[in-house]
């Protein structure tokens, strides 16, 4: 297995047992999060991890495909959140730690973000 697999495996399984002292092991201190679509980004790792953890609802993702090559990952989840289920397509470049460096979100469903419960998540104009 890479370890690029591992590190995306390691993700989301953490991200759903809200484990987040170890969740955050995997980030980057620089990492930039980005969402297009809705032109919010975040940076930091500590931003990041803070998006999760503050994320509302009883939420999970499932994993329905991972394709690595080296240092980067595209990754295809299905978003579970009351009572809804989103696709997500996730953009990942790791670090020479295998740490998460860049993070590119898209929803190919058109959508309003909901309201955030972090101030570190920020809309550009």
């Amino acid at each position: 297995m890479s370890s690029t697999r591992h590190t995306l495996e390691r993700h989301w399984a953490l991200a759903n047992a809200r484990q987040w002292d170890a969740f955050a092991t995997l980030l980057a201190p620089g990492l930039r999060y980005e969402v297009p679509q809705t032109r919010e980004f975040a940076e930091g790792a500590a931003a990041y991890l803070e998006l999760f953890r503050t994320w509302p609802g009883d939420w999970r993702a499932e994993v329905r495909e991972l394709l690595c090559e080296g240092p980067r990952a595209v990754c295809r989840i299905d978003f579970h959140v009351d009572g809804q289920v989103m696709t997500g397509i996730g953009f990942f470049t790791l670090d020479e730690h295998n740490r998460l460096v860049e993070v590119i979100d898209w929803w190919p469903e058109p959508y309003e973000p909901p309201p955030r419960a972090t101030p570190l998540l920020r809309q550009r104009p």
